[in-house]
């Protein structure tokens, strides 16, 4: 290696780097065997919860099902870019600059980082390409910016977005078929897309609330008072 390559690589330590990407792999494994033991546990939970006419505590719990399962995918796709920045370490050692056919994979790494907590070596990798790249470009991954290259499917699973009622009552049937349940989606269905679209357009008319007089209000010269609104008649 140059002295001007020995320069701009200071701070970055290739061996620890694939160390610490050798090590994660294993531990995504490990990880999934033990999240896919929990998630059939849970499966078997919201079954019974369905069979007994429990249905409301079932659509709550199938959202840590879903949240569980995506980060699973996420972790397979973190995996793939671990083993290829690990085979590619010589080649990013040797260049001042991201390699393009690389700047997706670490690019990834370092937005999936934080987002990880029990992957707690990608941290240290993290760290690891400041020193060799400078904090603006993990920033631009971390914080999405244009043309930082994060995979956008990695981006969509860690995601920590509600899952929308359609990805909810799916799960939902995929467990009473699977535990060969008589279970009626109806009322469920129902019930998910009322919820979803009061959340989407608001209350549609308020009350109950204490009636407090409200100061007249001076704003850039012009006088406004409270106005009450109009009560709604009454259908009856």
């Amino acid at each position: 290696m140059s002295m001007l390559d020995s320069f701009f690589n200071k701070g970055f330590k290739a061996a620890k780097c694939k160390t610490l990407l050798k090590l994660t792999i294993p531990r995504i494994k490990l990880i999934r065997n033990r999240r896919e033991a929990q998630i059939k546990q849970m499966r078997r939970e919201i079954a019974k919860l369905l069979e007994t006419g429990q249905e409301a505590t079932a659509r709550i719990r199938v959202e840590h099902i879903i949240r569980e399962e995506k980060m699973m995918a996420a972790q397979e796709i973190l995996e793939l870019f671990c083993e290829l920045i690990a085979v590619r370490l010589p080649i990013i050692e040797a260049q001042r600059e991201c390699p393009l056919d690389l700047k997706e994979a670490i690019s990834s790494i370092c937005f999936a980082a934080p987002r990880c907590s029990d992957l707690t070596e990608l941290q240290q990798v993290q760290i690891l390409f400041v020193s060799k790249y400078g904090k603006e470009f993990v920033a631009a991954a971390s914080e999405l910016k244009p043309d930082s290259g994060v995979n956008r499917k990695l981006v969509e699973l860690l995601s920590v977005r509600a899952p929308s009622p359609e990805t909810k009552l799916k799960l939902l049937k995929e467990i009473a078929e699977e535990h060969e349940l008589d279970w009626d989606p109806a009322s469920t269905e129902t019930d998910l897309f009322k919820s979803h679209e009061d959340l989407l357009d608001g209350p549609k008319q308020f009350g109950g609330g204490s009636k407090l007089p409200l100061p007249d209000e001076q704003i850039e010269g012009t006088h406004l008072t409270s106005v009450s609104a109009p009560k709604e008649k009454s259908d009856s």
